[in-house]
């Protein structure tokens, strides 16, 4: 048995939706006798809703970039979180728009200085048609002690800020938490939390050799997923330096599957 583990934006996922032929490798992977499962930045809610519509099934979840991973049935396998006041004082030193998760609830703070006021509002109001448990946020006031992720999301073209936030973050928060980068926005998760070791967990949960785990990815913070994956896969549009690092390169999802099986 196979383990295959899928970024989710811009992978498997795009603004039009999900691909045809990419859902159809799916269940003929699935069929095989293999699993197949989402590890992505986003929120639980943020797979599920977008995925209601589809004829599409998740054998496990690793979500808020490996802070929590669950099983095809949304049940919680593993959880860490850290404190919320990192939150705080990241916003206080960068001023970036700020969301997190908490429970069920996703939380929306825009940066005034960024005027991504829109942006944000369109982010809830999607959120909000998808019947996702979303608040948009008046300040960024201590709504929880502690969280499992959060993201800050910097202006458009922005990217070698946002590797400088996230050298930040590491440097000052190394005890707490990680950051990883996803083009323009950073993806933070507790200490020792990563898609990369979410799959490794994944992969002792299935019981399942090494050389039977596989992992694809597109950008920055998909690269512990593909360290850890011994068949790792990205795609022609990738980050060369990304591109360097798996072990193939392809042009859809579904072309990754087909060489799987």
């Amino acid at each position: 048995m196979k383990i295959l583990a899928s970024d989710f934006d811009n992978t498997l996922f795009f603004r039009t939706g999900f691909k045809k032929k990419d859902l159809e490798a799916i269940k003929a992977f699935q069929k095989a006798g293999h699993k197949f499962g989402v590890c992505t930045g986003r929120s639980y809610n943020g797979i599920v809703t977008p995925s209601k519509d589809y004829d599409i099934h998740y054998d496990f979840y690793i979500v808020v970039s490996g802070g929590i991973i669950k099983d095809g049935d949304g049940k919680t396998l593993y959880e860490k979180d850290f404190p919320y006041a990192i939150v705080e004082d990241c916003f206080n030193q960068f001023e970036e728009t700020v969301s997190f998760v908490s429970g069920n609830t996703t939380y929306l703070y825009y940066s005034p200085r960024h005027q991504m006021k829109a942006i944000v509002k369109e982010m809830y109001h999607a959120m909000k048609k998808g019947n996702e448990n979303v608040v948009l946020l008046d300040s960024l006031h201590e709504v929880t002690p502690k969280i499992p992720s959060f993201s800050m999301h910097l202006g458009h073209k922005e990217q070698e800020k946002a590797h400088q936030v996230a050298n930040y973050i590491n440097e000052t928060y190394k005890d707490d938490v990680t950051a990883f980068v996803n083009d323009v926005h950073i993806d933070v998760c507790a200490n020792g939390c990563s898609k990369g070791n979410a799959l490794k967990w994944i992969q002792n949960y299935y019981h399942v050799d090494d050389d039977q785990v596989c992992g694809i990815g597109d950008n920055f913070n998909d690269l512990p997923l593909l360290h850890s994956a011994t068949h790792s896969f990205t795609f022609d549009y990738a980050p060369a330096p990304v591109q360097a690092e798996a072990e193939h390169v392809v042009a859809s999802l579904s072309e990754a599957v087909k060489l799987l099986l």
